[in-house]
């Protein structure tokens, strides 16, 4: 997976550590639970980094962008 910009050295090594953890998983269910929680957690970054990025430029989200969380409400 080709990423924008090189991660650092710590982190491309976190990545590594990870990859071989689940390369090793053989339980299915734990494989299932563990995509379906990064989608979620991929998902909610996505929705902050447009909702910062709304504001920083000072214009509206895209429609049914709604701030990750509540307390975000301007």
């Amino acid at each position: 997976m080709a990423s924008s910009s090189p991660l650092s050295l710590s982190r491309s090594f976190t990545v590594e550590q990870y990859s071989r953890v689940i390369d090793r998983c053989q339980d299915v269910d734990e494989l299932r639970s563990l995509a379906k929680l990064l989608l979620k957690v991929w998902r909610q970054q996505a929705d902050l980094n447009e909702h910062y990025g709304a504001q920083l430029l000072q214009v509206k989200p895209a429609e049914g962008i709604t701030p990750p969380w509540p307390e975000m409400q301007n």
